[in-house]
């Protein structure tokens, strides 16, 4: 009896491991899938692109002697309103004022040397080349007097407009160089943002006849600082040649200093711009996938599909062609529209026979 029993072992044993794998195969394939799902987007938005910027003055001057000298008089400060022609500073103009004095005298004498000329040339004394030489030496002594006299008030220094003060980076009595910036104007009323633009959108955009691809008709919208209010600026300006830095173009915006919100030069923006106005329309959108949303099944080895998630539990192929790979995953045309899900992992594995079910991430995870 035991030995019957013991023969059997073996056998019972094989029965048991079929039997086992025969249940986990029929589980296997009754239990659904879980799949990582992506949203499709709208094809617009991703040409929703932001660019960092900066708030400057639209009307800013560096103010500067154009002498050299000892700063004796500073009279503003940064944030002060000034007029037109207010005195800002004033540097030592006792050379100047010598200068001034000694010319003026040698004006007089040549005047009234000319005087005496005239009269007696008038009773025929002298000649008309003698008065001719005197008169001549009249005026380049009034050339040489109105020449002092710039440069006494070159030692002035004063507002070219009305404007606020924005900046002073000297101090008073101190020497101060030819062009050395005094104080820095700003003319309120309107304010430029720059940004950058990079060459790879600007290779993008069409040209219309002999025009530059800027000269396109498009909106800018810009926001400042934290705040997702949009403020609509124009184009003003623009480089068509990048810096070696950046590789990148400058573009100048232009808009007025909002009434609801104070912005000051050097400000932080940010500038939105929709490239689906810029770029030509396409009747087979692009869309970005990852690498492992592709898969090669089926009669035709070579033809690429997406899985497309149909709810409640099924998926279905959708054959596509794929283009570069970019930063933002593989270009990918077909028959998609926005609001598909589609398995972004894991597609060589699936098949349209199985059960699928969207993985959720745990919370926490």
């Amino acid at each position: 009896m035991h030995k019957t029993v013991i023969r059997l072992l073996p056998a019972l044993l094989v029965l048991l491991l079929v039997a086992g794998a025969v249940h986990a195969e029929s589980k296997s394939e009754t239990s659904p899938r879980p799949v990582k799902l992506m949203t499709l987007e709208a094809a617009g938005a991703t040409l929703q692109r932001q660019f960092p910027a900066r708030v400057e003055a639209t009307t800013r001057s560096n103010l500067s002697f154009r002498t050299a000298g000892e700063l004796l008089e500073l009279n503003v400060s940064p944030g002060q309103r000034v007029e037109k022609g207010a005195l800002i500073a004033r540097i030592d103009d006792r050379n100047a004022r010598s200068e001034l004095d000694s010319v003026r005298s040698r004006l007089e004498l040549a005047r009234a040397t000319r005087e005496r000329m005239r009269y007696t040339l008038e009773r025929g004394a002298i000649s008309q080349a003698q008065f001719d030489e005197s008169d001549a030496e009249l005026r380049a002594a009034q050339a040489t007097f109105e020449q002092a006299e710039e440069q006494l008030e070159n030692t002035r220094l004063r507002a070219p407009y009305d404007g606020v003060i924005a900046r002073v980076p000297v101090d008073n009595r101190q020497i101060v160089q030819v062009q050395e910036t005094v104080a820095v104007i700003q003319q309120p009323g309107e304010l430029d943002v720059v940004f950058h633009l990079p060459e790879q959108i600007v290779q993008q955009i069409p040209r219309q006849d002999e025009t530059t691809p800027f000269e396109t008709a498009m909106a800018f919208e810009v926001r400042f600082g934290n705040s997702e209010k949009p403020y609509l600026a124009r184009l003003a300006s623009y480089t068509t040649q990048t810096t070696a830095q950046s590789l990148a173009y400058e573009v100048t915006l232009r808009l007025a200093q909002p009434d609801d919100i104070t912005l000051l030069d050097g400000m932080s923006a940010t500038v939105r711009l929709d490239l689906g106005q810029l770029l030509p329309a396409s009747e087979n959108p692009v869309w970005h996938l990852p690498p492992n949303a592709i898969s090669y099944l089926g009669e035709n080895p070579e033809q690429a599909v997406v899985w497309r998630f149909q709810a409640p539990d099924r998926v279905e192929a959708v054959p596509v062609e794929v283009g570069r790979l970019t930063s933002d995953g593989l270009e990918v045309s077909g028959l998609l529209d926005a609001g598909d899900r589609i398995v972004a992992a894991g597609a060589p594995r699936l098949n349209a026979d199985m059960r699928v079910t969207p993985w959720e991430k745990e919370q926490g995870l």
